[in-house]
């Protein structure tokens, strides 16, 4: 028990900590999706990270950690726009990985401080 309350104290020191050396940054908490009979639950800081991230269709993305998941749904969005027949030829998928990494780019990207909360 001694231990679950002492990472509970550093995780907490180091959330104060990259609040003070990154204030512009917006604060955002990740926590996983479980019903519950209760409005509120008690949780703690598991994970901090420095990312950016968007929404989009009822989803957070994360710029660092999820890039190759949602470039991966970003390029067979663009695939299914521009083509109907696959699997697509060489010349089309450089095409559609380079649509790709353009609509990613554009983006609104939000700078942020993600903590990640454990229940």
């Amino acid at each position: 028990m001694v231990y679950k309350e002492m990472r509970k104290l550093d995780k907490t020191a180091e959330l104060l900590n990259i609040l003070s050396m990154y204030p512009e940054r917006e604060l955002i908490f990740m926590y996983p999706n479980e019903g519950s009979d209760h409005p509120y639950t008690l949780g703690y800081p598991s994970r901090i990270l420095i990312d950016s991230y968007i929404t989009l269709n009822d989803r957070v993305w994360l710029f660092n950690e999820e890039k190759d998941e949602l470039f991966e749904e970003i390029a067979d969005s663009v695939a299914e726009d521009l083509y109907t027949e696959f699997p697509l030829t060489n010349d089309q998928s450089a095409f559609v990985e380079k649509q790709a990494k353009k609509k990613i780019e554009s983006l609104a990207w939000k700078k942020a401080i993600v903590v990640y909360i454990k229940y």
